[in-house]
This record gives C-alpha cells, sequence and structure tokens, in this order.
C-alpha cells in the first residue's frame, strides 16, 4: 500500500507541474482522475472496496497510467528546455 500511496502524492503534483508549463487541458484532464483515486484510496483504507467497486480501481489505476503519460510529457518539456538553453549559449560564445 505504500507505493499507491507514493504513487497518489506524485500523481497529484502532476497537473500543477503541467499547469505551470502550459498543458492547461492535460492537467484540467487529469483532476477528476486524481480525485477519483483520493477517493478510491480513502474508501479501501477505511471501509474497504468490494467486488461490485471495481470501478475505483479502475479509476485509480487510470490515474496512474494518466500519471505516467503526464510525468513523461514534464520530462521531455524540460530536456527540450535544457537543450534550447544549451544550444543558446553555444551560440553566444561562438558570437564572442
Amino acid at each position: 500500500m505504500d507505493i499507491l500511496l507514493i504513487f497518489l502524492l506524485v500523481f497529484s503534483c502532476t497537473p500543477f507541474i503541467l499547469w505551470g508549463d502550459n498543458w492547461k487541458k492535460t492537467a484540467i484532464g487529469q483532476i477528476p482522475l486524481v480525485v477519483g483515486a483520493w477517493f478510491t484510496f480513502y474508501q479501501h483504507m477505511t471501509a474497504g472496496i468490494g467486488t461490485g467497486e471495481m470501478l475505483l480501481w479502475g479509476i485509480f489505476f487510470a490515474n496512474i497510467v494518466y500519471g505516467h503519460i503526464a510525468f513523461t510529457i514534464v520530462l521531455l518539456e524540460m530536456r527540450k528546455t535544457v537543450k534550447q538553453k544549451q544550444l543558446l549559449k553555444k551560440s553566444i560564445e561562438l558570437s564572442k
């Protein structure tokens, strides 16, 4: 259960990171999944989840998949920004 809590904490932050990187539609799309995942976690910890409530686990795992995709987007954007800064730095050094 510890790893699921870690996933929840990390993927609860990704909408904020995506919003800051101007991926507003992706951030808004993940918010319902984050809320549903926290509800699933709360339900599991307090009352347990029966076999009829498998939709909750589906929402939880959809959040994990969507969070991985969003986190990959963030990492690719960071990589792109770093490369642009390196190219800009090299061009400034060459112009001197």
